[in-house]
């Protein structure tokens, strides 16, 4: 009895191991695996010892070993194995969740010992709930294979075998309404916002939101918006899977999965450009400052060389003004005198050709710096950045970045500026010149967009990126269509659609409001003759004038002042 009892159950083992092995033979000629892992919960060594493909690289797991997590080369293309018997149900639902807790998507065929219709739909909704949908489970007692459709509400389907699971596979996804929660943060432009045009009717635009509803529309699904106040808030809402996108540009960490990478977007600074000089500086730029102190030791020089070359019958000053005269290309003066010398001749003459050069050389660069204006300098490196007195508001998650970013730029930390979420985002839209602001370039390029029509812009970018951060969604693990989701990410930005997508956020954000183009430019009121022009020339002529009546009246009171000096003479003396 016992050795008939022994024989059945070997028979129940060599049929069990035959049936699986077919299956996992036919799942490899319709998707190709390089590397299959055979997960043991309960007694099925034999049955899996059949089934095991010796020509295929392998992998055997007890659940009495430690739990192991896929990762690695072959994380793409893996077939997991595993075998469940009814009394370790829950912690083999729980063991083959963790070993595939990053890579939902991969296929599992389950050999279910002792399972029924009940109990298979609480494993389906058990592995809908952790992402896992690629799943054919198998029972010793039963023919064929079982699955499950998910939406709109669970359904289990029976399949004759592995060719039809095959098949359905390869039917469009239909969502039937399901509902997918997106999570919008505040001041998130032009990654989402929304706002009603002039028929009343609400718009959902931004270039990560537009993605999301265009997926949502291809595949049938429904869109549900809850509001985050945070980054912070959605970052938890993240890991507690309470949203299922969140279209907001953040770092990876692991409480939340991230969708594929399209491409690397720059984090930088935009500072303000360069202010035109005061008019009143441009009678004075022509000449570098070395040119001026040349120029003034040259009419010292010569004035004092006329002087003794007069043999002192000319005062300094007129001996200044003469040379200044000469200079100054100005004639109408009886400087060589009634009997000319050949050292006044050679004197004239020299004074004379510098002065005709100087002199249209320095009207010559006063007419370009007219035309042309005259700008303070550029910034274009950390340190012209550390000279700048503009102010730098920073949420205080990227001021603790920036502190360990930058540290050795201790000027420029000084003036950052704790600010919320909301200013950070209204002060960089609006182009407030009193700031630098930085960002991703993403949301620089939204804020420069107001003045692509300006002859002269108000901001520029800084040479020089802080750091980059590939471009993704975040959204929570085990969401069964992440790999959808990224299928159809690739695709619009493989087409260029999602470069149309962008654009549109551009145009939205002026058909808003979020962004105008009412910045005026500065630079095109034309001021040819404006009164500052001469408010340096009217200062030395003020300060000449000034100086010439206080000579004067000093004069007049040494002319009125009279000395009285007596003499006397003592007649003894004589």
């Amino acid at each position: 009895m016992g050795l008939l009892y022994l024989n059945t159950l070997q028979n129940l083992s060599l049929f069990g191991g035959n049936r699986l092995g077919e299956a996992i033979q036919e799942l490899n000629q319709f998707y190709p695996m390089e590397l299959i892992v055979y997960l043991e919960v309960g007694n099925g060594s034999d049955i899996l010892e059949i089934a095991r493909q010796p020509f295929r690289p392998s992998l055997w797991f007890n659940k009495e070993e430690m739990q192991p997590m896929l990762g690695g080369n072959f994380s793409s293309s893996t077939l997991t194995v595993l075998y469940l018997e009814d009394a370790q149900l829950k912690s083999g639902v729980n063991y083959l969740t963790n070993w595939l807790w990053k890579y939902q998507h991969l296929h599992v065929l389950i050999f279910y010992n002792g399972g029924s219709l009940d109990k298979i739909n609480k494993i389906f909704n058990n592995y809908f709930e952790q992402g896992l949908i690629h799943i054919l489970v198998m029972i010793p007692d039963t023919k064929g294979l079982y699955s499950f459709e998910a939406y709109p509400d669970m359904k289990i389907v029976h399949l004759n075998s592995v060719k039809e699971y095959y098949e359905r596979s390869l039917l469009k996804w239909n969502f039937q309404g399901y509902n997918l929660t997106i999570g919008l943060v505040t001041a998130g432009a032009p990654r989402w916002f929304t706002f009603k045009d002039r028929h009343n009717k609400l718009i959902l635009t931004g270039y990560m939101l537009r993605t999301i509803v265009d997926f949502t529309k291809q595949f049938n699904a429904s869109v549900r918006l809850k509001d985050v106040v945070t980054v912070n808030e959605g970052l938890q809402l993240l890991g507690n899977r309470s949203i299922d996108f969140f279209p907001f540009l953040i770092r990876p960490i692991d409480t939340f999965a991230m969708t594929s990478i399209l491409y690397l977007e720059n984090c930088g600074l935009i500072v303000p450009t360069s202010r035109l000089l005061p008019n009143s500086l441009y009678l004075t730029k022509p000449y570098a400052f070395s040119t001026w102190i040349t120029w003034m030791i040259m009419l010292a020089y010569c004035s004092l060389a006329l002087r003794i070359l007069n043999g002192k019958k000319i005062n300094l000053s007129g001996a200044f003004l003469e040379v200044l005269r000469l200079v100054l290309f100005v004639s109408g003066s009886t400087f060589m005198g009634a009997r000319p010398s050949y050292h006044r001749f050679a004197l004239f003459s020299i004074l004379t050709t510098a002065g005709f050069i100087l002199t249209n050389l320095y009207l010559a660069q006063l007419s370009s710096n007219l035309a042309t204006g005259l700008y303070e300098k550029q910034i274009n490196t950390w340190e012209d950045l550390d000279e700048s007195d503009s102010i730098w508001p920073l949420i205080d998650v990227d001021m603790r970045t920036m502190q360990l970013l930058i540290p050795h730029r201790k000027k420029l930390i000084n003036r950052i500026v704790t600010t919320s979420e909301q200013d950070v985002d209204a002060y960089r839209r609006n182009l407030n010149s009193s700031c630098i602001h930085s960002g991703f370039f993403d949301r620089i390029e939204f804020a420069l967009y107001q003045q692509q029509f300006l002859r002269f812009p108000i901001f520029r970018k800084f040479p020089q990126i802080l750091y980059q951060q590939p471009m993704q969604i975040s959204t929570p693990y085990g969401r069964p269509y992440l790999q959808l989701f990224n299928w159809f990410v690739r695709r619009i930005f493989e087409s260029g659609i999602f470069l149309k997508i962008k654009d549109d956020a551009y145009r939205h954000g002026i058909e808003s409001g979020l962004l105008n183009y009412n910045f005026h430019d500065r630079n095109l009121q034309v001021k040819s003759n404006d009164l500052e022009y001469y408010y340096l020339i009217g200062g030395i002529w003020l300060g000449g004038l000034f100086l010439a009546t206080l000579c004067f009246l000093i004069e007049l009171m040494v002319k009125s002042t009279t000395v009285n000096i007596k003499i006397q003479f003592n007649n003894n003396d004589v």
